[in-house]
């Protein structure tokens, strides 16, 4: 467990400590303030900027997600106090904002209309914005506009809504907070309550959109909870297209975007853990032996610009565009999950391995 295990130096807890320094500079309120814009609440501070801008067709909120996640484990990691608070503080000031909601959203995102504009500066014009909420209520009616990363207008949101969830869940299972849970179990009432009129084609088309690892938090809360309704709603976010030919030991990864499937196949690990279910092991084993034997580089990265292309013919696709940190850190993850329920060396090598070249890259 995280908690019986403490760095006492060398380059790994150089590298905590810089983490941890950083951690303590950022602000929560900033991560904040488009939440409590879209509740109608002030905020407390001016929202950061980027991708967490709070105003146009950004990823809002997720930051906020992460951030809570990063304070959770590092309080585990450390037992430092400090990091227990910032956890604390988050998860109070979420309360606050999905009260105010009333029916258990909990998010900052906007979206924009159907043919909006932008303006000379890229950005969507402010006419045009709507709010996330009321365009989720839409999905929930059979509106249903699905590509790669756009639903209906919103930047893959189940993809950032995901890292809300992911934080409340890592706040209550490595800080002890318990309203983290209660706020985590609301909140999948309603996507619950907005997914529940759809029809499995609409789900599926829905699917087509990035949804991060809302599998997995799912089933995660099933854990937690023991209600099985979690569970259930776990396979409303089973992409079958992807997910049933790997059950079938086809490799359909060529010109898929990495990341976006990555996080699928982890939820399939995740629920194999809690069921037993053998397509879900199928499915999970097989992804991951087709990217690190036929997908991945000698560094132990794979893709390019997080897509994946043709087994076994990489040389045409590498350049200084590759080896993306976000498909890395997900195949370790997935890695970690398998060699839980199959100590093979296998799995722990290709952790060596990619490990060692993140290190050295970093």
């Amino acid at each position: 467990d995280l908690t019986r295990v403490r760095l006492l130096g060398g380059p790994l807890k150089h590298a905590q400590d810089l983490d941890a320094q950083y951690l303590l500079e950022l602000e929560p309120d900033r991560m904040m303030a488009g939440y409590r814009l879209r509740a109608g609440l002030e905020p407390k501070a001016q929202g950061y900027d980027g991708w967490d801008a709070v105003d146009g067709r950004q990823l809002t909120g997720h930051i906020a997600g992460h951030y809570l996640s990063a304070v959770s484990l590092m309080y585990a990691a450390t037992g430092d106090k400090r990091f227990k608070d910032r956890a604390d503080y988050l998860v109070s000031e979420m309360k606050v904002v999905q009260d105010k909601q009333g029916d258990g959203y909990l998010g900052a995102l906007q979206g924009s209309r159907p043919g909006a504009q932008r303006n000379p500066t890229g950005e969507t014009r402010p006419e045009d914005l709507i709010d996330g909420k009321e365009l989720f209520q839409r999905l929930s009616k059979g509106e249903i506009r699905s590509g790669g990363f756009d639903l209906n207008g919103m930047w893959s949101p189940w993809y950032t809504l995901h890292k809300t969830y992911a934080g409340l869940r890592d706040a209550y299972r490595f800080t002890g907070n318990k309203t983290a849970l209660d706020v985590e179990i609301k909140f999948a009432a309603w996507a619950e309550k907005i997914l529940a009129p759809l029809v499995d084609e609409q789900i599926q088309r829905m699917l087509n959109t990035e949804f991060g690892g809302m599998n997995e938090v799912l089933i995660d809360l099933y854990g937690d909870t023991g209600d099985k309704r979690w569970l259930d709603l776990s396979y409303k976010f089973e992409h079958r297209s992807f997910i049933e030919p790997l059950e079938r030991h086809v490799d359909n990864l060529n010109s898929k975007h990495g990341n976006t499937q990555i996080p699928k196949l982890i939820g399939s690990g995740d629920r194999f853990g809690f069921t037993g279910t053998a397509n879900d092991i199928m499915a999970a084993g097989f992804f991951w032996d087709r990217v690190v034997q036929h997908h991945s580089f000698t560094t132990g990265g794979h893709g390019k610009d997080e897509y994946f292309h043709e087994a076994d013919k990489l040389d045409a696709v590498k350049d200084g565009r590759t080896c993306e940190t976000c498909n890395v850190y997900n195949m370790l993850k997935l890695s970690r999950r398998l060699f839980e329920f199959a100590p093979d060396a296998r799995y722990r090598s290709e952790e060596r391995r990619v490990g060692k070249e993140c290190r050295s890259r970093w």
